[in-house]
Order: structure tokens, then C-alpha cells, then sequence
């Protein structure tokens, strides 16, 4: 199907190479200059594991800022925009502006019907009026002139690709089966495994992507509020604790191990959505306050465990392993709290490009080349990241901050 993508930043561009190679004939659209130049040059504007491997691609056809072409020359257009953290939990701000542009050319258009699909995640009951937006605009009517369907993403930065192409389950939210028969068929090659198709109506899909990461979250704040509990307990290792009782198929490994506080951009914006989804239904959503409540504490017993020294190193910059974003990472934080008090911040990051998002703050810090480095020169280092390979490092002469379990005897 000749499709446009509209957003092509960290989750945009993956899946819109990946609809590529599914053989999707794909058209992007972004208004950033820079993004399109890149692009347009045959160079990535970030760094993503596998996103060489499958750009440039001959299907994909060209990237512009004009919502004409995505209309006239393609029959779907997907749209996965950043819905920003508002005092409402979403901002769809973006997603609101790409659905004007493409109903003012629709209006324009003697296209009889365009599929307009939805992955930007959105608080629930935002569909409903996003589809009156387009009707208003476009002087169309939902079903006759245009479709309207939301596949959720369900992936994590630094596995985009792999978590697009092998995902638990494939999610579609429709009204009607001429709209999910035709968002199927975009998806038609596209998983690498069978993963089980799950039909619901738009409503559902919305609830369902939201609920999803506030029980994650919810799974997350347990194990750490357990290891909060279980620090400082003579001969307790929390992390043999949740490898035992994670055997448990109830439970599972997944997700369930004391660490570092949670962050980024889809946790927090979606537990703040989950929230307020709560009240508009008239109940408290107390377990996802707690959750909030105890990622805070657990962030503040972190930098505690500093104490007073003056050299302090940070391993592990990004919000997590493996992507270089840094929005909403706590070691972001810690580093900012830690220069504040005068510290001196030595730290390490796996990814160069790290060192790029931090706004101004690397010029402030001490950048070692290698883990081992920024080990020798502190007398308190910090593990931010669950990195495997960090428990060969000698520790011996500085002390450490493991909430990961890293130098566990057993964990590994």
C-alpha cells in the first residue's frame, strides 16, 4: 500500500522503515528542517540499534513537509507525533495540528476516501474528538470520506526495531471492519513472528495502551519498594528475592526487580494519563499515586547514599541502557542535584550521542572514556544502568551504589 508517515523522530522513522521494508511503498512527512535535510541526504538525524540495517530502502519514497502529497499520492497516512506530559496527562497539541493540516487538504482533495491512522498515544475519549476535528475541517464524514484507526506502539528506545517487528501481541482499535481490514493490510508482512492479533474498537485500544504501562509501572514500584524495604537488612539480597518469587508465572521476571527509579518520557506521561483517566470516571487511582510516590523516595534514598564526599561518578547517563535520550532520566537529575551542591560529576555513558541531548550540563561534568575510569576517580560511584559487563570492574577502592545488584554474587 503507498502509505504517508507523518512524525519521523525516535519511534516515527523506525516504523516507518520497517512499513518500508514490509513493502510499503512509504512517504514521510515531518515539518522539522533538519530531520528532512538529514533524511533526504540518505543520513539518520539519531541513533536507534538497526536502524542502519534497514535505511535508506527503495521503498521509501521521499521525505517532505507538504500534507498535499501525503493525501494526493498515498491512500493511508499514520501519524505518530509526541503527545508531551500536560497538567491533564497528554498534550495532543502535535497530534491535533498533523490532523488539521491533513483536513485541510482532504477538504481540498477529490479523493473519494483516506485512511487516517493513529500510533501517537492519547489520553482515553481523545479519539471521539479527534475524529469530530477532521469532519469539521474536512467537511467530510467519518466512514464515508475518511477512516480512522489507532495502533498503539508498544516499544522501548533502544529495541524499537526489534520490539515493531516482535511484538507480544498486534493491537488494532476500529469502528468498523472496512477500517481494520485496511489498517491489516499496511501490517500485512510486517512481523518477523505471529504475534496474536487483538481487534478492539477505538475506545478500547485507548484505555488498553494506557492501562498497559500503568501496570507495568505498578510492577516496577513493587520490586523497588521491596528492595527499599529489604535495604540495609543484614543477609537479604532482595535481587535472590524477586528471582524467586519471579519463577512464579503470576508474576513473572519481567519488569520485577529493585533498581533505579523509572523515567523517560511514556512512564511518567502515561501513569500522570492513567490518573487523570481515573478521576474522569469518578474514582482515585491511589495505586499509581503510590507509584509516583515511591519513585520519588527511591530517587532521594540515591542521593543520600552520595553522602558527603566530593567525587562522585555517574555510570549511565540516559534514562536507560542503550538509547541516548536523556528527557526524564533520572541520572539526569542526580547529576544536576549533585552539581548543585558543588560536587565534582564524573560519569560514563555506552553511547557517545548521550552526551549530545544533555543540554548544556556536559560542559559542567567529567567525562571519562571508559567505566574503569570514572571508577578510579570517585569516592562514591553510582550505577544507573543494569549493565551486565560493569561486575568485572574493580570496586575495591571506592564505594558503590548497586540498587541493581550488579556486583550480586548471585545475580548473574
Amino acid at each position: 500500500m503507498n502509505i504517508s508517515f507523518i512524525g519521523l523522530g525516535k519511534l516515527g522513522l523506525p516504523l516507518a522503515c520497517c512499513l518500508a521494508k514490509s513493502g510499503n511503498r512509504v512517504l514521510g512527512v515531518d515539518k522539522n528542517e533538519y530531520v528532512l535535510e538529514k533524511l533526504n541526504n540518505n543520513e539518520l538525524p539519531f541513533y536507534e540499534p538497526g536502524l542502519t540495517d534497514i535505511f535508506p530502502h527503495d521503498n521509501l519514497i521521499g521525505f517532505t513537509d507538504s500534507y498535499q502529497r501525503a493525501v494526493e499520492e498515498t491512500d493511508a497516512s499514520i501519524i505518530l507525533v509526541n503527545t508531551q506530559l500536560g497538567d491533564t496527562g497528554y498534550s495532543a497539541e502535535f497530534v491535533e495540528s498533523a490532523l488539521t493540516d491533513l483536513a485541510v487538504n482532504l477538504k481540498k482533495s477529490d479523493k473519494e476516501y483516506h485512511l487516517i491512522v493513529l500510533s501517537s498515544t492519547v489520553l482515553p475519549g481523545t479519539i471521539a474528538k479527534l475524529i469530530k476535528l477532521v469532519e469539521k475541517i474536512s467537511g467530510r464524514k467519518f466512514e464515508e470520506g475518511f477512516g480512522f484507526s489507532y495502533v498503539p506502539d508498544f516499544v522501548k528506545l533502544g529495541s524499537v526495531i526489534k520490539d515493531f517487528l516482535n511484538p507480544e501481541y498486534f493491537l488494532i482499535g476500529a469502528n468498523n471492519w472496512d477500517d481494520h481490514g485496511k489498517t491489516q493490510s499496511i501490517w500485512a508482512k510486517f512481523h518477523e513472528n505471529k504475534p496474536p492479533h487483538k481487534y478492539l474498537t477505538l475506545e478500547e485500544a485507548e484505555v488498553a495502551k494506557v492501562a498497559s504501562n500503568a501496570y507495568i509501572v505498578s510492577k516496577i514500584t513493587f520490586a523497588n519498594f521491596l528492595g527499599q524495604l529489604c535495604d540495609g537488612m543484614d543477609n537479604v539480597d532482595v535481587h535472590k528475592i524477586t528471582d524467586t518469587i519471579g519463577i512464579d508465572k503470576r508474576i513473572s521476571p519481567h519488569f520485577f526487580g529493585f533498581g533505579t527509579p523509572f523515567g523517560g518520557t511514556c512512564f511518567p506521561r502515561d501513569t500522570a494519563a492513567f490518573i487523570k483517566f481515573a478521576e474522569t470516571q469518578g474514582k482515585d487511582a491511589k495505586h499509581i499515586k503510590f507509584c509516583n510516590e515511591v519513585n520519588e523516595s527511591l530517587y532521594h534514598d540515591i542521593l543520600n547514599k552520595c553522602g558527603q564526599v566530593q567525587r562522585v561518578g555517574v555510570i549511565g547517563i540516559s534514562f536507560k541502557p542503550n538509547s541516548p535520550v536523556t528527557i526524564g532520566s533520572p541520572s539526569v537529575r542526580l547529576i544536576h542535584d549533585l552539581l548543585k551542591q558543588g560536587r565534582l560529576v564524573y560519569t560514563y555513558d555506552e553511547l557517545e550521542e548521550t552526551y549530545d541531548n544533555l543540554n548544556g550540563r556536559e560542559e559542567k561534568i567529567i567525562k571519562c572514556v571508559s567505566p574503569q575510569e570514572c571508577v578510579d576517580k570517585s569516592d562514591v560511584v553510582v550505577f544507573m544502568h543494569p549493565t551486565k559487563k560493569y561486575a568485572t570492574l574493580d570496586v575495591q577502592s571506592t564505594t558503590v551504589v548497586d540498587n541493581w545488584g550488579i556486583f550480586s554474587s548471585e545475580k548473574w
